[in-house]
């Protein structure tokens, strides 16, 4: 019997995707061929023979090379987790707003219990005109236009007036650039991930970062060392991960929740096309057999 040949290309010290590769690589109908977007990149003019005769690509996006190999798999009609029209959206967080208002309006009657915070398109080139804008609008996030670098990806809470001229010294890079900007939700303190495969749906509760910085101004802070705890999902959550996926094109990504004060809705605030999955016990075996039957049915 031939076997599937499979890309995967992602960060390979990632805890999560390291133990999938381990568990991919047993699986006997399977020759896995490994990509690095962070070390390994390619003569265009002589991408590999071997990457235009592969059976899928699978990757968690980690920067433009990344996204290079899906528009090279979309031009050769290879097979891919996730398309790149569907990894662009996801990536561009004004985009990613549009299609997921949609999606909550499109199917108002059954997700009536969720909600979008009001947000804003919005550029600091003109410091004085922004806290004009700004000023009846707080308190605001503001965060990075584009979600999958890690080294331009900031979320940043502006209380008062004065704290965009702290942002503008931070971030004045971004000077220049379009952000995205999200009015801020009191909440409880929680941000509840939801993270979905196939047909299965997990929830993982850990305190909010915004909350963290509130109570104790550290300098950083390290949310991969976040104490995290299961939280329940309900038959609410599980339609809206349904038809996010089907609206989105996604089959495996996550999505983060807020619970208001005083307010029984559930506020949507971002969404991961390939998340990282912590605090999930043995989460990777689930993943290796979701794509191990998705693989064999193309």
């Amino acid at each position: 019997m031939t076997k599937r040949k499979i890309i995967f290309s992602a960060r390979q010290d990632h805890e999560v995707i390291s133990q999938l590769i381990t568990n991919l690589k047993q699986i006997e109908d399977f020759e896995i061929i490994l990509h690095d977007p962070q070390n390994e990149f390619f003569s265009l003019a002589d991408m590999p023979t071997s990457f235009k005769k592969v059976d899928m690509i699978i990757l968690k996006v980690r920067n433009e090379c990344s996204i290079d190999l899906l528009h090279f798999a979309k031009l050769y009609n290879i097979p891919t987790l996730h398309n790149v029209d569907t990894v662009l959206l996801c990536k561009n967080k004004i985009a990613l707003d549009y299609a997921l208002r949609k999606a909550l309006a499109d199917h108002k009657q059954k997700l009536q219990n969720f909600l979008m915070p009001n947000s804003w398109n919005q550029t600091l080139s003109d410091v004085t005109k922004f806290k004009e804008w700004a000023l009846s609008k707080l308190p605001i996030v503001i965060k990075s236009h584009y979600q999958h670098d890690k080294y331009n990806r900031f979320n940043f809470l502006v209380q008062n007036i004065e704290e965009v001229d702290k942002f503008c010294k931070m971030y004045k890079q971004f000077l220049y650039y379009d952000v995205y900007i999200q009015e801020f939700i009191p909440c409880d303190g929680f941000e509840r991930k939801v993270y979905v495969i196939g047909d299965k749906v997990y929830g993982i509760k850990r305190e909010n970062p915004i909350y963290i910085y509130l109570r104790e101004k550290p300098e950083n802070i390290d949310v991969s060392q976040l104490e995290r705890e299961e939280f329940e999902i309900t038959e609410d959550i599980v339609q809206l991960s349904q038809i996010l996926s089907k609206e989105l094109n996604l089959r495996i990504f996550g999505f983060d929740l807020v619970k208001p004060l005083n307010q029984k809705e559930l506020y949507l605030i971002d969404l991961n096309d390939f998340p990282s999955f912590k605090g999930i016990p043995k989460i990777e075996n689930v993943l290796s057999e979701f794509i191990k039957g998705h693989i064999l049915t193309l």
